[in-house]
């Protein structure tokens, strides 16, 4: 095999391997989005929980001054 065929060679491993890894990050980075997706919801139903206590709350001080 003379240099020139083993460059070849060598060119298409590497891309492969870089392709494989480009491919690893991006699920990676598909699946930590995810997370911090649900998160961000899990915390808006918690702040929409608080706020709806908080109402029927102050509702009954209201109604408890008169």
């Amino acid at each position: 095999m003379d240099v020139e065929r083993r460059l070849i060679i060598m060119r298409r491993i590497a891309g492969a391997v870089g392709t494989a890894v480009l491919q690893l990050l991006k699920w990676m980075l598909k699946i930590v989005l995810g997370a911090f997706k649900l998160f961000l919801g899990l915390v808006r139903l918690v702040l929409l929980l608080f706020c709806l206590v908080a109402r029927v709350f102050l509702s009954f001080v209201r109604m408890g001054t008169f």
